[in-house]
């Protein structure tokens, strides 16, 4: 009786006790050889079973009383051989899978975690147009230019880059007229190493006069807010400073760009009017008023500047006049560049459009932006209208301009750039 016949006998309970013994002592020996090689790989010397070997198993059938002769031995050696070779394949398959699968962690973690977790978060490398040569703008770029418009005069940003360091983490460089300053952004968090660098430091500023007039004037670009009778005169007349010059009524743009040919006046920021509490777009934007006298309180202004650094042929058709060019201004009779109405007033509101579209890349420069969304609803209805501005002009100039008509204040920074 072959081997196998007996286990289907076994199987079946057609052996007696004595042949049942045997069985089972033969199946533990096999489950032996069995954890053996799982564990050792292979049996040393399991090939080595002896040749004629005669180790037997008596069995008597049921049905039978004739004694047959089983020889395990070969069986015993096949099967050892079979179980060898199956977990050698089984460890080499098992190895090879586990090194796939580090492989794939590795690599995942290396090259496919970190953009995965970038994508969570602001992404200041992302290419969002082309410019005029050709060259890729990163979104920094777009974002930081069109803040620092709005609200930083004569801190205008021209630039910007950004290298990733992955898991939303980047190293940013800013440029401006006076060189560059650095920072990290980390998880949609800036933070520069000056931190100061970018808060916006013009404010329109409301107060009441010794007369108890309501009255409203910018801030000077570096942050002076309070007026002094005899500021000007301090100034010498040869050095340059960066000043602000509220007027006394707000002027169309087109009316003002005359304006300020007439009287030599190249302005570098123009302050957009967003409010009139009299429905009038000429009056001043005095939104607060009755004020104790001495106290003052604040608002921030925005508005738009003549510098420009770039165009982009494409990316930003949604916002047309964002970025302008050469193409897009004109020039009066003494040279001096400007833009035409049309094209101010739509390169302004283009400019509240975008900051209110990415009001989180806003947030990131500065957390207490006012609420663009109703200042562009005003421009729109009530067209482009100027209430001030930012000069940078020598001590003499800014004298002479304090005294011209329309002229309300002149507040310039107490030091001078040159």
């Amino acid at each position: 009786m072959k081997y196998r016949e007996l286990l289907q006998e076994y199987k079946n309970g057609n052996l007696d006790e004595q042949e049942k013994i045997e069985v089972e002592k033969d199946i533990e020996k096999y489950e032996a050889i069995s954890d053996y090689l799982f564990e050792n790989s292979e049996i040393p010397g399991i090939d080595d079973v002896p040749e004629g070997s005669t180790d037997t198993i008596k069995v008597q059938p049921a049905d039978t009383r004739d004694m047959v002769k089983v020889h395990p031995a070969n069986t015993a050696e096949d099967f050892a051989k079979l179980i060898n070779r199956r977990i050698r394949t089984a460890f080499i398959k098992a190895g090879i899978c586990t090194a796939l699968v580090t492989a794939a962690i590795i690599l995942f973690v290396i090259y496919a975690l970190p953009r995965l977790v970038d994508a969570h978060y602001y992404n200041p490398t992302e290419t969002i147009g082309i410019d005029e040569f050709g060259q890729k703008v990163n979104r920094l770029t777009v974002d930081i230019t069109t803040y620092s418009e709005a609200f930083m005069p004569s801190k205008y940003v021209y630039n910007a880059n950004a290298y990733s360091r992955g898991y939303g983490k980047y190293d940013v460089t800013f440029y401006d007229g006076d060189g560059g300053y650095a920072g990290t952004i980390d998880k949609g968090n800036l933070r520069l190493f000056n931190p100061n660098e970018l808060s916006p430091r013009i404010n329109l500023i409301f107060r009441t006069d010794d007369s108890g007039k309501s009255v409203c004037f910018l801030s000077s670009p570096g942050g002076i807010r309070w007026i002094e009778p005899e500021g000007l005169d301090s100034l010498e007349d040869r050095s340059f400073y960066n000043a602000s010059v509220t007027l006394d009524h707000s002027m169309r743009y087109d009316d003002f760009v005359s304006w300020c040919e007439a009287n030599d006046i190249v302005p570098t920021w123009y302050a957009v009017s967003t409010y009139s509490n009299d429905g009038n777009p000429e009056s001043l934007p005095l939104r607060y008023t009755g004020l104790e006298k001495n106290s003052y309180t604040t608002d921030r202004c925005v508005g738009f500047g003549t510098d420009y650094s770039m165009s982009l042929s494409c990316g930003l058709e949604k916002y047309p006049n964002l970025i302008w060019n050469e193409a897009t201004v004109a020039s009066d009779a003494s040279g001096t560049s400007y833009l035409n109405y049309d094209v101010a007033k739509e390169h302004f509101l283009s400019m509240l459009t975008y900051l209110n579209d990415n009001y989180n890349s806003v947030n990131l420069f500065h957390d207490s932006i006012p609420d663009l969304w109703d200042y562009k609803q005003y421009v729109a209805k009530n067209g482009l209208y100027i209430y001030g501005f930012v000069i940078c002009e020598d001590g003499e100039k800014l004298r002479q301009i304090d005294a011209v008509e329309d002229v309300e204040f002149v507040l310039a920074d107490e030091k001078a750039l040159y």
